[in-house]
């Protein structure tokens, strides 16, 4: 069993066994659970890992996947033998959001650039990577799509041949609704996009001053809705 246990502030029908600091690298934004492994997107660790946790009480690490450099690999999503991961500018390494209040206002891509240029010098990697997780303690890159611009934020995968998400687009204010299609793992592609009236500045639309700031931030998918 886990040793020295952290002490919840409050717990209510519910008991902790275990902890894991996830190889030293305690921070993670977003989890999914597959096969008794737990695979853990990071906020600052910049990129993700894999838990052992088929021993609830003794979880251990047995994958660390780095991003590429300037990435964010924050948020992913998992179903049965794939795993997908977004891949986007790490904001919050930026200059411009060391105050992290920035990052919350105004229109995003005005902030990073990408709304009035291309990304044709940018430092980051932006798209969305493929994995095959048959084994969960050794994913394997299979397949990327690359897009331009600031790059994917959050995933909705729950199986199937289409996934959702949202992604900062050369030409637009923020994070705008992208259909992939998965029919290939190897090679996901874009199938098709929506936005607000007025986010596609690269295209001469206009925000009102009353929308300082209007986007997606994550999708949820369920049927035809």
């Amino acid at each position: 069993m886990t040793q020295n246990l952290p002490k919840p502030d409050y717990a209510y029908n519910m008991k902790l066994i275990g902890y894991s600091d996830q190889g030293g690298r305690p921070d993670g934004v977003q989890i999914m659970v597959n096969k008794g492994h737990a695979i853990v997107g990071h906020m600052f660790s910049d990129g993700f890992s894999v838990i052992d946790c088929t021993d609830p009480r003794n979880p251990m690490p047995v994958a660390y996947v780095p991003a590429p450099p300037n990435t964010w690999n924050i948020h992913l999503q998992s179903h049965e033998d794939l795993l997908l991961v977004i891949n986007a500018k790490n904001m919050f390494a930026s200059e411009e959001f060391q105050n992290e209040e920035e990052y919350y206002k105004g229109k995003l891509g005005k902030k990073v650039g990408t709304a009035d240029t291309a990304s044709t010098d940018r430092n980051w990697t932006a798209g969305m990577a493929v994995y095959d997780i048959s084994n969960p303690a050794e994913p394997k890159k299979i397949g990327f799509m690359d897009v331009e611009g600031g790059g994917v934020h959050r995933i909705w995968y729950v199986g199937g041949r289409w996934a959702y998400a949202s992604v900062l687009l050369d030409g637009f204010t923020d994070y705008i609704f992208v259909t992939i299609d998965m029919a290939d793992p190897t090679n996901p592609k874009e199938a098709g996009r929506y936005w607000l009236p007025g986010m596609n500045i690269g295209a001469g639309e206009e925000l009102g001053e009353d929308q300082a700031r209007a986007g997606l931030h994550h999708a949820i998918v369920h049927g035809d809705t």
